[in-house]
C-alpha cells in the first residue's frame, strides 16, 4: 500500500504545476522549463524507490508529446547567444548531475552532496521562474479595459 502513496514533495510540486499548465499556450518554453525541473527535483526520490525507468519513460513522454510537430513550441525566443548559453548552463548541469548521482558515490563525509545540488539547482530555477511570472503579471496592459466600465469594490 506505501508504494501508491506519493511523498510529501510530490505532491506539492503538483501543486504549482497545475496552474502553471494554463501557461503551457502562452509561454510554452516557460512551461516545459518547469515541468522539467520539477520532474528533476523528484529524481533523488526516483533513485531511492527505484523508479528510474518509469522517470526516463515519464521524462521521454513529456518531451515528445511537448515537442511535437507544429505544437506551441515553435514560438522561438529572440534572445543572444551568450543568454542561451546562460540559460543552458542550468540544463546542462542537471544532465550531469543525472549521471553523477547514479555512478559516483558521494563523499562520506557529506553523504548528501548530489542532493543538495540537486535542490539548489531546482530551487534556483524556481525562484527565478516565480519572479519572472510576477513580472509579467504585473506588467500586464491594463489600457485594455474598457474605460467607461465601472469597478467592482
Amino acid at each position: 500500500f506505501h508504494c501508491f502513496l506519493p511523498a510529501v514533495h510530490e505532491k506539492s510540486i503538483l501543486l504549482p504545476l497545475l496552474p502553471a499548465s494554463l501557461l503551457a499556450q502562452k509561454e510554452p518554453q516557460l512551461y516545459g522549463w518547469f515541468v522539467y525541473f520539477a520532474l528533476f527535483s523528484m529524481y533523488p526520490l526516483i533513485c531511492r524507490d527505484q523508479l528510474l525507468l518509469q522517470y526516463i519513460a515519464v521524462l521521454g513522454l513529456f518531451f515528445l508529446i511537448y515537442y511535437t510537430p507544429g505544437g506551441s513550441h515553435g514560438k522561438r525566443l529572440n534572445i543572444s547567444c551568450g543568454a542561451k548559453l546562460v540559460l543552458s548552463l542550468p540544463f546542462l548541469c542537471s544532465l550531469i548531475l543525472h549521471i553523477t548521482y547514479l555512478q559516483i558515490e558521494p563523499p562520506k563525509r557529506y553523504p548528501f552532496l548530489f542532493d543538495a545540488l540537486i535542490m539548489f539547482i531546482c530551487f534556483s530555477q524556481f525562484v527565478i521562474l516565480t519572479m519572472y511570472t510576477n513580472y509579467k503579471q504585473w506588467m500586464l496592459d491594463t489600457h485594455s479595459r474598457s474605460i467607461g466600465v465601472k469597478k467592482d469594490l
